[in-house]
């Protein structure tokens, strides 16, 4: 059986948190064998998100997207639980332990629902030139945003307990890319903490250094980068 097929984009951070979960589970990428994973890359900015093709996987034409042998699927969030279910049952990133699991989902929810589309919505205008400059309100998004997040560390290391979970590759590739374009995470003493803790993924220095790029990328069009947050 072939094996499934990620589109992604690599600056994208839900598919950089896709990546992220394939390098924690061991999973092959690019080996027709059990386990593994095709890589498909696609820009959404010529287009190729948009295509009959790409739709007929992602009606909602938004990467990254999965074809597991016709069985498609979107959303970086419920790609790194069916990652998790169907191809390592019962991994520690997602147990099958019902409450463990309820913790997990509702920090998934509240990236999905609340942290993600705030927070970018802060700055995401500097990446295609629609903002040139970080508002006072810009501001109080952000903040209220990581501060609300930073509630979930109150108890434990991690997001939805004392070790890693695909809640915690969701929201690290957003929060990397946010601090190598200027924010000081120092502010957020849990969630500083945290992002520390996070160096023993094995794919966060890849990860790292993706986010890296795009900081050199949006100080090159807007020199203060997220200077302005802090």
């Amino acid at each position: 059986m072939p094996a499934p097929t990620l589109y992604y984009f690599p600056m994208s951070p839900p598919a950089r948190a896709v990546l992220l979960l394939v390098k924690e589970l061991g999973l092959t990428v690019n080996k027709t064998v059990l386990s593994t994973l095709q890589l498909k890359q696609v820009d959404p900015m010529a287009g190729e998100t948009r295509t009959e093709e790409f739709l007929r996987i992602n009606p909602e034409h938004t990467i990254p997207a999965l074809d597991d042998n016709g069985f498609y699927l979107g959303e970086s969030r419920a790609i790194l639980t069916y990652l998790v279910d169907a191809y390592r049952p019962g991994h520690s990133l997602y147990p099958n332990i019902p409450k463990e699991k309820a913790m997990i989902n509702r920090v998934l929810h509240h990236d999905l629902g609340a942290f993600y589309p705030k927070f970018f919505a802060s700055f995401g205008g500097l990446f295609s030139g629609a903002q040139t400059e970080i508002t006072d309100e810009n501001r109080a998004t952000a903040h209220k945003a990581l501060s609300d997040l930073e509630n979930y560390l109150v108890r434990n290391d991690f997001f939805a307990g004392e070790n890693p979970t695909v809640a915690d590759l969701s929201l690290l590739p957003m929060i990397a890319t946010a601090v190598h374009c200027g924010l000081d995470l120092t502010k957020y003493k849990r969630l500083n903490e945290w992002y520390e803790n996070c160096r023993q993924l094995k794919g966060y220095e890849d990860d790292q250094e993706v986010a890296r790029q795009i900081g050199v990328f949006i100080r090159s069009k807007f020199p203060a980068g997220l200077e302005g947050f802090n």
